[in-house]
């Protein structure tokens, strides 16, 4: 999708001030509520916007522990990859999971009330995976920049 002027201005406008209703957000960039409603869609529709969820602070709900945990697969054959891709779209403390270059296969971003949890997370979904060879851990120690907003 080629994104005009309006669409970026639209964009930048609910990253700017997501709490807005869509009537302001459309007065805010001087949009019809049907005109901008209609770019919103197509947009949507294009997967230029993939959702709407709240950001919520894992500490204030308990999950105090935050890993980036790197994973090599004993094989590299699109049945294991499958597999294993499967298995971590499972995973509700899984946040985010990324096929890697370089000397590993993925990159994950996991979750976890505390150190036990984490422990319990990988003794029992990750490294009992028969798709798995290795993985290695590095804990999030503190949070010095983390955004989902992107430059327009």
């Amino acid at each position: 999708m080629n994104l005009s002027k309006t669409d970026l201005r639209i964009l930048k406008n609910l990253q700017d001030k997501p709490s807005l209703s869509q009537s302001e957000q459309a007065d805010d960039v001087g949009m019809s509520r049907s005109s901008y409603w209609r770019h919103i869609r197509d947009m949507e529709d294009a997967g230029v916007i993939l959702g709407k969820v709240p950001v919520l602070n894992a500490r204030k709900i308990g999950l105090k522990i935050r890993a980036n945990c790197v994973i090599s697969l004993n094989n590299h054959s699109s049945e294991t990859r499958k597999k294993f891709e499967k298995h971590i779209q499972e995973m509700p403390n899984v946040l985010e999971c990324f096929a890697t270059s370089g000397g590993k296969d993925y990159m994950l971003t996991v979750v976890a009330r505390d150190i036990d949890n984490y422990y319990e997370l990988m003794s029992s979904s990750i490294l009992d995976n028969p798709t798995i060879e290795s993985a290695h851990t590095s804990f999030v120690m503190k949070n010095i920049k983390s955004t989902m907003r992107l430059p327009l």
